[in-house]
């Protein structure tokens, strides 16, 4: 059953158009290797930004003392909101239309977001640019930390960048609410990812002193580590799985058809399952409110290893 069940989740994706090639041969990928960014880097078309999370996070590099040359800084805060009572949702279309008309994006730029310490940040900013439907919009497999081990050229000039032209095509379609997610909870055609830790999804630890009383019901654990060559997440600029293996990360975890809606605790790590599951050319949505919303609103909560 597991081999028929992986052939058709496999032909599902086939019939939109995949292939098991490496994503970066794609030059419109979602998904983009460096040596791709060292050719194309000096294209007027292309914009590199390098997502800083403007805070120390452990021995990452900051913009000012390092960039991919002449990428542009773009700070995680810059790309969420608090609201509502919840620590980082997404801002309002305008808002996001300044920020990156600000670092000269332009309905024709073909964005490539990197990232300076956590796969997570530019994964998001990936998530961001696909709601506002800026269909040229790739992450750099590796950010920075693999740029930099392959002993590629940086810079601290900080480039001039003239504004942009965005004209967002926003698709409200990619976000779930808890509404939405509770009218499907145990019926077919919905998989529910929960990218949180071990503790996170059993309900036996604590998110910033926050405690976690399990998981929804019927989600199953990916961890966003697991995503990345040796379960490494973005330590030392690991790249992503290759396709075959991200396919079956997903297909232990689905159904054919189904509908992947992946959350953590605020939507920051799930962000990066929401980019491994579009760039398979799943139907994907990200809970944006995440374990903190729905634990807001005491909807029911699952402890245990039991999805």
């Amino acid at each position: 059953m597991r081999h028929t069940h992986l052939i058709l989740i496999a032909a599902a994706m086939a019939a939109g158009g995949l292939t098991s090639a490496p994503a970066q041969q794609s030059p419109d990928s979602l998904i983009v290797s460096t040596a791709w960014l060292a050719v194309h880097l000096n294209d007027p078309r292309v914009v590199v930004l390098q997502v800083d999370m403007d805070m120390n996070m452990g021995g990452a590099v900051p913009y000012a003392t390092a960039h991919i040359p002449g990428a542009r800084k773009l700070g995680y805060t810059d790309i969420e909101v608090a609201s509502g009572g919840l620590d980082s949702e997404m801002p309002p279309v305008e808002t996001l239309r300044t920020t990156f008309e600000n670092l000269g994006v332009s309905d024709s730029s073909r964005v490539v977001v990197a990232y300076s310490s956590e796969a997570p940040a530019a994964a998001r900013v990936v998530m961001v640019l696909d709601y506002l439907g800026h269909n040229r919009v790739s992450f750099l497999d590796g950010g920075l930390p693999k740029w930099r081990a392959e002993k590629r050229e940086l810079s601290t000039k900080v480039p001039t960048v003239m504004r942009g032209s965005m004209h967002p095509h926003v698709r409200p379609n990619v976000i779930a609410d808890a509404r939405w997610i509770e009218a499907r909870i145990g019926k077919p055609g919905l998989a529910l990812i929960d990218t949180r830790s071990d503790g996170e999804y059993l309900g036996t630890a604590m998110r910033h002193g926050m405690p976690s009383a399990g998981h929804l019901a019927g989600a199953r654990q990916l961890q966003w580590e697991q995503l990345f060559q040796g379960d490494s997440g973005s330590r030392g600029g690991a790249p992503l799985k290759d396709r075959g293996s991200l396919r079956k990360l997903f297909a232990d975890r689905m159904q054919p058809g189904d509908t992947v809606v992946t959350y953590c605790w605020v939507g920051y790590r799930a962000s990066t399952t929401y980019l491994a599951a579009r760039s398979l050319g799943l139907p994907v949505k990200l809970y944006d409110g995440s374990y903190e919303d729905w634990s807001k609103q005491q909807l029911p909560t699952r402890a245990g290893a039991t999805p």
